[in-house]
């Protein structure tokens, strides 16, 4: 009864539009005291101890890379470098917002900057060349989920942590599904965009621009490859990745291309840590909700239900119901919210169906950046409705366009594992 009463309220409060974090605490707090008979000091030992993983300190490191990235000039130069290669396509510019969104991904690890960055330097392009705002907004906010799937990956570290599985392995694992994905949108806002901007053939291709913004973008380039390299080869670990990378980007900025000044560090950092605060409670308080979920024997009831529905009616239903759920989930709430939430009790009954630790935590980790663009609460969303100057509801409506191409890549990746394993060093 007292476990009904403080879930309903929990509810309640998240209706009335309450942080998911104050939910989460509120919930672990009252059903390990009233409920599960657990003791409130486990609650901060617990804490400590999540997030005193080396591991995680990767998170707030590709923040911060980020905010250095776009500060010092660099994330410009990229986008620059991919107008470049666009030239020739109908709805370039448009198209030129996918191709930098996945530059920009593979060296800041965050969804939410990476649409923002994207929208806030190509909005008005876009807009200028005959495009719909929604639907520039909807393009944006899309473009923006591969920020946590091209490695390096936020999101990806916190499943690994939270999962025990390789964040090495995840990140060559979405290498390959993030590819995909970009080139699905790319296809996507070709044809979308036709008709505003078309294509100028091969009089748009100009080598000695593209060959010009490329040694223009060439920081950009090397901070990719420090990440790609260094970690696929074993040089160093994601987290010795996230502080090379942090500490090129800030030093790019302020010595070479000298757009960062030494008196805005500190802000700049100030800026990366709030967002790196809105994240590390959340991981913290995890583990005591993974615990009471255990106590109250709720995670086993979810895994035996869906494994009776593989026996019953085959792997195919039970894998849809969980790609369902985590979408259902992912468009209500914050993705490392669905990653501490549903990851413990999905993984063990994904190993039950025979599918691969790192392949389905890629699997996870798409369905919840799908999340991010899925009504009603979809972070990227919000996100480019801010930057973009678009009404929130108008983004929503114009959105769907976007989520079929995704959600058709992301069944894709479900069913070829291979697109995860390929490049794994074991294989």
């Amino acid at each position: 009864m007292l476990l009904t009463l403080i879930s309903l309220a929990a509810i309640l409060l998240f209706v009335t539009g309450t942080p998911i974090l104050l939910i989460m605490i509120g919930w672990v707090v009252a059903t390990s005291y009233f409920v599960a008979d657990l003791s409130l000091s486990n609650v901060g030992i617990g804490a400590i101890d999540t997030i005193t993983s080396f591991v995680f300190l990767a998170v707030p490191l590709f923040i911060a890379t980020g905010d250095f990235l776009t500060e010092g000039g660099i994330s410009k130069r990229l986008i620059d470098f991919a107008r470049s290669l666009t030239a020739v396509f109908p709805g370039r510019t448009a198209a030129a917002s996918v191709v930098s969104s996945g530059m920009f991904a593979a060296v800041s690890g965050s969804n939410s900057a990476t649409a923002a960055t994207v929208g806030r330097m190509l909005n008005e392009e876009m807009v200028q060349a005959g495009m719909k705002k929604p639907l520039v907004a909807a393009i944006v906010a899309s473009g923006g989920i591969v920020g946590v799937i091209i490695p390096p990956s936020v999101i990806f570290v916190v499943y690994g942590v939270t999962m025990n599985v390789s964040t090495i392995d995840l990140f060559i694992g979405g290498i390959i599904p993030g590819l995909v994905l970009v080139l699905s949108m790319l296809v996507t806002v070709m044809f979308l965009a036709r008709k505003t901007e078309p294509g100028v053939g091969l009089r748009g291709f100009s080598p000695k621009t593209i060959g010009k913004t490329a040694v223009q973008a060439w920081l950009g380039f090397i901070a990719i490859g420090l990440i790609f390299f260094g970690v696929y080869d074993g040089l160093f670990s994601p987290t010795e990745a996230a502080g090379i990378v942090a500490l090129f980007c800030l030093f790019a900025g302020l010595a070479i291309t000298r757009q960062i000044k030494v008196r805005n560090v500190p802000s700049i950092m100030m800026r990366s840590a709030a967002v790196t605060g809105l994240i590390v409670p959340l991981v913290a308080f995890s583990t005591q909700f993974q615990q009471v979920l255990g106590v109250l024997d709720a995670a086993q009831a979810i895994q035996s239900l869906l494994s009776s529905i593989g026996q019953n009616f085959g792997v195919t239903a039970a894998l849809g119901l969980m790609l369902l759920l985590i979408l259902m989930v992912g468009a209500l709430t914050e993705s490392v919210a669905v990653v501490l939430i549903l990851g413990p009790i999905l993984a063990p009954v994904a190993v039950s169906l025979g599918i691969d630790p790192v392949h389905w935590g890629v699997v996870f980790v798409v369905g919840t950046a799908i999340g991010f663009v899925t009504p009603p609460y979809g972070l990227n969303l919000f996100v480019v409705s801010a930057v973009c100057k678009v009404p929130f509801g108008q983004v929503m409506r114009a959105i769907p366009i976007m989520l079929v191409p995704l959600i058709l890549v992301w069944l894709l990746i479900t069913v070829s594992p291979w697109m995860t394993m390929l490049l794994q060093p074991s294989q």
